[in-house]
């Protein structure tokens, strides 16, 4: 099978990795790790609800340039459970949103990692997942917009929501969609798929 998998929140920590540059590496930095950026991000804005306007627009610009996207944590299990899914004989294609200006970061991360990769697309313009051609039998996120869209305009056979804190509120119609689980961790992941027929 196909399976597409996504990047930030599903192999990389963005928001630990985004988290730990505003709190140690931004020049005079007014957050300190008792605070909210010392803990895990409870919503899809948390960032930037806890940080002002400039320090926001200082991530994006000098956190990028200082290697927000080209160093960073993986998520736990995520190299063992794509190592595991291409050993059983499925592709693994990434596909991503990614600001045009961390194109490159983001290659050198991947080719850093030395995943078994079938396919990459990077989507710089907020496209939907959806367009990605070939499509997927299956796919990993953590964004509930990218699962619904994916579960609602693609053949998915299982769309799986990549457990976070950031997605925990239940998004109404989102069960009524027989093909969308929610998956706890890598290797629940590669189980869920081992059900998938």
């Amino acid at each position: 099978m196909r399976i597409g998998v996504d990047i930030d929140g599903v192999l990389y920590e963005w928001s630990k990795t985004s988290r730990y540059l505003l709190r140690e590496v931004l020049p005079g930095s007014p957050y300190p790790k008792t605070g909210p950026l010392g803990q895990e991000s409870t919503h899809w804005n948390y960032i930037q609800d806890n940080v002002s306007p400039e320090h926001w627009k200082w991530l994006w610009t000098e956190g990028v340039r200082l290697g927000m996207y080209r160093h960073g944590h993986l998520v736990h299990g995520a190299v063992q459970g794509v190592r595991d899914l291409v050993a059983a004989g499925h592709d693994i294609a990434i596909i991503s949103h990614r600001p045009k200006f961390a194109v490159n970061d983001t290659l050198a991360w991947l080719t850093m990692h030395q995943l078994p990769l079938a396919g990459l697309h990077l989507l710089t313009n907020e496209e939907p997942k959806s367009y990605v051609k070939p499509m997927c039998d299956v796919y990993v996120d953590d964004k509930w917009d990218n699962v619904m869209d994916l579960a609602r305009n693609t053949p998915a056979k299982l769309v799986a929501l990549f457990d976070q804190p950031w997605n925990q509120e239940l998004r109404s119609g989102a069960w009524d969609l027989k093909n969308i689980k929610r998956t706890k961790s890598w290797p629940a992941f590669v189980e869920a798929v081992k059900h998938v027929s």
